[in-house]
């Protein structure tokens, strides 16, 4: 995956908050940075991204490409970071013959806090 994308998908480079300075990539839920970030969410906003968090957790890099349980519920409580359209998109497409059922409604082995 290119440099910049969060765990989430987002490709952090080419949004005007970071290129304003505003912002920092979150990067891969395998890579240091995202470790910083949510120290730095956790210090700023006194919470952190649950779907950043998770990836973390569970040493996901990238949740569309990486779980099994995507798109879980962290991303279908929406309205960030996808649309609701995208996501059904998503399940519809990943629910074909041949793939393995969706895991919105699971949920992973360890809890965010």
């Amino acid at each position: 995956m290119p440099e910049g994308t969060g765990a989430c998908g987002i490709n952090c480079l080419v949004c005007g908050l970071f290129r304003q300075g505003k912002c920092s990539p979150c990067g891969a839920g395998t890579e240091p940075q995202a470790q910083a970030k949510l120290a730095a969410q956790l210090k700023l906003l006194g919470g952190t991204c649950p779907i950043l968090q998770c990836a973390v957790e569970r040493r996901i890099a990238y949740c569309s490409a990486d779980c099994e349980l995507y798109p879980c519920r962290r991303f279908m409580a929406g309205p960030y970071p996808f649309s609701q359209a995208y996501l059904e998109m998503q399940i519809r497409r990943r629910s074909r013959p041949g793939n393995p059922p969706p895991g919105r409604d699971r949920e992973p082995d360890s809890k965010l806090h």
